[in-house]
């Protein structure tokens, strides 16, 4: 069960991540490799996770995306 975090908890998981904003992990994963979203601001490692689990902040990641996408509509075709 996925569950949407409040703004007191922001950090998510990929899956939980891709699932609220309809992206793969792995576009969200390609996105933070190729520094489209930042470390420390969009994205971080768990702490103490051996894994390396990546956790976002769902509504930075959202605000970026937006912006990416306004960009790209006022650059028209």
């Amino acid at each position: 069960m996925l569950v949407l975090r409040s703004a007191k908890y922001p950090w998510v998981s990929a899956q939980e991540a891709s699932h609220h904003l309809g992206f793969s992990e792995k576009s969200l994963e390609c996105w933070k490799d190729c520094g489209y979203l930042k470390a420390g601001k969009h994205w971080k490692s768990k702490p103490g996770d051996t894994n390396n689990m990546t956790l976002y902040n769902l509504q930075l990641c959202k605000e970026e995306m937006h912006e990416w996408w306004g960009r790209d509509a006022l650059a028209g075709p």
